[in-house]
């Protein structure tokens, strides 16, 4: 008896323990993620978010061209592939081509807007749409924001998540720029901003603004078509404004303080697992066995090592197969033509557990924002080789900062590659340096992923928490700045200036016209 009561209580405590883990002061929700892209490394965030919530007993749905390799329970990966509209650009890119983001803008734009629209249209979409609902839906921002749309599909608020950092989702929810303190995302780390900093970055949100607007006017009839106002859908303008959150991956400590409204939150670092994962036993005992440490080379998930114009490759591989440190490369293609014997190559290398590998010494990168931000919090110095995009920013602010250097592409040779990895590798300030930046990244009151989940829940316990809505979110341009408030104070100044002015001009000839008049009647 004793001991079928004992076996109660332990069954008893367990199913407790088992509901205080899985309790998430939500009732479990059904989730729908929608991230048309076909760039990889830009669903790895919400990947990881959607799995925590999937622990957490909610129902996510995924919706993108990149599934998971293994099942997650709780977890649904409804595919859609994308065109790979951006690979001969990126090929380009590789073999020393313009990398002028305004001459490839109007590609990358409608690349953008149209994978967004053919995932949304897609069959495997639309029988989302048709059979289920959803308690919220997150949207992956891309220059795609008429995806929002589809709260009025599933009839559930709205969370953006924008994996390139900082940028142009202020506008959504009317978050204050501050143009004179806070620094454009392109032009990097500067705190505090001199006075030509001040005007550069007034003359850059200026041209944001406008390429914007350009965007937007884009953009507008691809949400018009998806849903129409004859139909009863609101208009472009509203869907924007009915967002409920918007996550950014980004971190204050990586970038400048900004001023944020609650509905704007930094999770920067969602994909990075505060435990790695176990590695392939190849990479493992390559690692392992790396008594001279080891260097990790990766141009990230866009750009093709295989596409490296021939005199780059052999700059590199000159220069790395004379290092005594064994190196991981993600290489795309099955073979490497005069791969040196310290080199193992890999199609998809499990970046972030590499890099927390204890003998990993330095990471060769093109200066993508998931690459720096990992190689940050796993403490480990970085050579740039900055190729397109927000890459020369990243890359020059990690030099400025000292974890680091930059090696141009147009002036890669063997010669500046072997200078610039012998002086991170030779000189303890840089790992030094990282080591602190690494601390000011991880030292938060909670966990990018934990931060996340909270206010995903939150939206979804709150029904679209309409009470995070800034009312100045509604204003436009004019009214946000005051001008229209300035305009009329100085209506009314001047208006009262000419009114004194008009009362002054007749008191004046009441009194002088009063005395002329009595000095003719004295005279007479």
């Amino acid at each position: 008896m004793a001991s079928q009561l004992l076996s109660l209580l332990v069954i008893a405590s367990a199913t407790i323990l088992v509901l205080l883990l899985q309790s998430n002061g939500a009732d479990s929700a059904k989730i729908l993620c929608v991230f048309p892209t076909g760039s990889k490394s830009h669903v790895l965030g919400p990947q990881a978010l959607l799995k925590n919530l999937a622990q957490r007993g909610h129902e996510v749905t995924m919706v993108s061209s990149f599934p998971l390799s293994k099942p997650v329970k709780n977890y649904r990966d409804v595919y859609v592939p994308v065109d790979d509209k951006f690979g001969p650009v990126m090929a380009s890119f590789m073999q020393g081509g313009s990398r002028n983001m305004f001459k490839y803008m109007p590609i990358i734009t409608k690349a953008s807007l149209d994978n967004s629209n053919y995932t949304i249209n897609s069959p495997q979409f639309q029988k989302l749409v048709k059979e289920e609902q959803f308690d919220v839906a997150i949207v992956g921002f891309f220059m795609n924001d008429f995806v929002l749309g589809i709260r009025s599909w599933f009839k559930c608020p709205t969370i953006f998540y924008f994996s390139a950092g900082f940028g142009s989702l202020n506008n959504v929810v009317g978050n204050p720029l501050e143009v004179s303190a806070a620094p454009h995302l392109l032009l990097g780390k500067k705190d505090p901003m001199s006075f030509i900093d001040r005007v550069i970055n007034t003359l850059v949100y200026t041209i944001d603004f406008v390429i914007l607007n350009i965007i937007q006017h884009i953009t507008k009839p691809y949400y018009e078509s998806n849903f129409p106002a004859e139909k009863g859908y609101p208009s472009y303008e509203q869907a924007k404004l009915d967002v409920s959150l918007v996550l950014l991956n980004s971190y204050f400590t990586q970038s400048v303080p900004r001023p944020y409204l609650p509905n704007m939150v930094e999770v920067g670092g969602l994909q990075i697992k505060s435990k790695p994962d176990p590695l392939p036993e190849d990479i493992k005992a390559w690692l392992d066995g790396a008594k001279d440490g080891a260097i990790f080379i990766s141009f990230g998930s866009n750009l093709k090592s295989s596409n490296l114009r021939q005199d780059k490759f052999d700059a590199i591989i000159g220069s790395i197969s004379k290092l005594k440190q064994r190196i991981i490369w993600k290489w795309d293609a099955d073979e490497m033509p005069g791969k040196p014997a310290n080199v193992l190559i890999g199609k998809w290398l499990p970046q972030d557990d590499i890099l927390a590998h204890k003998n990993l010494k330095l990471f060769l990168t093109h200066g993508g924002l998931g690459s720096i931000t990992e190689a940050m919090y796993h403490g480990v110095p970085v050579v740039g080789i900055p190729m397109f995009g927000d890459q020369d920013t990243n890359v020059a602010q990690v030099v400025k900062e000292g974890w680091g250097a930059s090696v141009s592409f147009d002036d890669l040779t063997e010669e500046k590659l072997t200078a610039a990895i012998g002086e991170v590798l030779g000189k303890p300030g840089y790992a030094q340096t990282i080591e602190t930046m690494a601390s000011l990244y991880k030292d938060r009151p909670q966990s990018s992923m934990d931060l996340a989940t909270f206010w995903v829940e939150y939206v979804v316990r709150h029904k679209g928490a309409k009470h995070l809505h800034y009312q100045g979110a509604d204003l436009n341009v004019l009214q946000r700045n005051s001008v229209d408030v300035y305009a009329f104070l100085g209506a009314v100044v001047y208006a009262v200036f000419k009114i004194v002015s008009f009362v002054m001009r007749r008191v004046k000839r009441l009194v002088c016209g009063g005395k002329h008049a009595t000095q003719k009647q004295k005279k007479h």
